[in-house]
């Protein structure tokens, strides 16, 4: 337990609780969101759906998810980020329920839509919350603790669905993880203030520790056209971009990659697609922890170095034939570059915009990157030729170092930093 400098106990409520309770939403609504992987190859059999089509499917959530997060975020900073969040998994979980119930294409197609719709508002809600809750120094460590739902819900639900696959039916493995969603939005309407400054339960030394460093390290105020005329925030959007198609496209299609290695059965398809989001889990941690610390240097090369270790790992893959155990190797190599940055980016990102502008400045660079969810499927779904995933896997290796690079340009100019070095009291990026 952390002791204020007039001796005071601080608590952990906004860890034992509310992150806790922001990770496993996350946990749960992403793997709602990419379960879908692991029935691919099912789903198409019984559909009778070609890749590009299956790429289609696989994208069709992000459809809807790049639509609402900048009113998600609006939305948040009115009326509370918990409301908001609470709705949208109702919603999230009723869409999952429905994708095992529909029967035909286009209405998986709009289902799949719907889900994006209600999922879109949830990351800018976090936004919000994490600038709320957590002090600048532990504000990666915050971001990174939820966001470690990306890759640990591909390491419970890809073996798990596998599992129910194999068992019951895709269809029923998609109602069956539905249903979490639901319960999850009553804890969360219940037990998640919006604002410790109201919270009801944390101790008045916790509550005074956050609310005194939790500006420290987020840029001063400013307004949203602002934050549009700031080349900053567009390199940052395109970056996005071809770096969570990268994590999409890797989680969606790796299943069905794999699949073609094996004549039948789920479960070994799902536990090895569990290797490369382990990993990552891993070197997120790692990597949070690291670009916490008090140093000099930015957290962007936190962002940058973990991209290009994984883009090599994915190129590798493509131009080396070692057969399904060194193929496995690369992945989860890119795996943990992948996800490395998770925790580490949104931090700089706060760094980088108006603190009254959080949540809708997140939301406008994640609708880059929900373009690239939109667009990641597709492409490797287009582009392999003749069914073989394996043509078109290494384009998401190049994606990795457009990513890159736009980072370290970012880096390299001195007056892309003024929001983060005028209002950063504690750190200097």
């Amino acid at each position: 337990m952390q002791i204020r400098d007039d001796g005071a106990k601080i608590g952990k409520t906004r860890w034992k609780r509310i992150g806790l309770l922001v990770f496993i939403s996350y946990l749960i609504a992403f793997a709602d969101r990419s379960n879908i992987g692991v029935a691919a190859p099912q789903m198409a059999h019984d559909l009778q759906l070609g890749t590009t089509i299956t790429g289609a499917l696989l994208s069709a959530f992000f459809w809807g998810y790049l639509v609402t997060q900048i009113p998600g975020g609006w939305l948040a900073s009115r009326i509370g980020p918990s409301r908001v969040i609470a709705v949208a998994m109702t919603i999230t979980g009723v869409a999952a329920c429905l994708t095992g119930l529909v029967h035909s294409l286009p209405a998986l197609l709009a289902v799949r839509v719907v889900m994006g719709l209600a999922e879109g508002v949830i990351w800018p809600s976090f936004a919000v919350i994490f600038v709320r809750w957590f002090p600048a120094r532990e504000r990666a460590r915050g971001i990174a603790f939820a966001q470690y739902a990306l890759p640990l819900s591909s390491v419970v639900m890809a073996p798990l669905a596998g599992w129910m696959i194999d068992v019951f039916h895709w269809k029923t493995m998609f109602i069956l993880q539905g249903i979490p969603a639901v319960a999850m939005a009553l804890l969360v309407w219940f037990f998640v203030s919006d604002d410790p400054a109201k919270d009801r339960w944390i101790s008045p030394a916790e509550r005074d520790f956050i609310v005194q460093r939790r500006l420290a390290g987020v840029g001063a105020d400013g307004t949203f056209s602002g934050v549009l005329l700031r080349p900053t925030v567009w390199l940052l959007s395109f970056a996005a971009l071809c770096w969570i198609m990268v994590i999409f496209s890797f989680g969606l299609w790796m299943p069905s990659l794999i699949k073609q290695h094996f004549v039948s059965g789920f479960q070994a398809v799902g536990w090895l697609t569990a290797l490369p989001p382990l990993f990552g889990a891993i070197s997120m941690f790692l990597n949070s922890w690291l670009s916490d610390r008090p140093s000099t240097i930015s957290r962007g090369w936190f962002v940058a170095l973990p991209l290009i270790v994984s883009g090599v790992a994915l190129l590798t893959q493509h131009y080396v034939d070692g057969g399904l155990p060194f193929s496995m190797v690369m992945f989860c190599i890119a795996g943990a570059g992948l996800y490395s940055p998770g925790g580490t980016w949104w931090a700089w990102v706060l760094s980088k915009v108006p603190r009254n502008q959080a949540a809708p400045s997140v939301a406008l660079i994640n609708v880059f990157a929900s373009c690239g969810g939109v667009v990641g499927p597709l492409v490797v779904g287009f582009f392999a030729r003749g069914g073989n995933l394996s043509n078109s896997f290494y384009i998401l290796g190049y994606a990795l170092f457009a990513a890159a690079a736009m980072v370290v340009y970012i880096i390299a100019k001195p007056n892309y930093q003024e929001y983060e070095a005028s209002a950063d009291t504690v750190v200097t990026h």
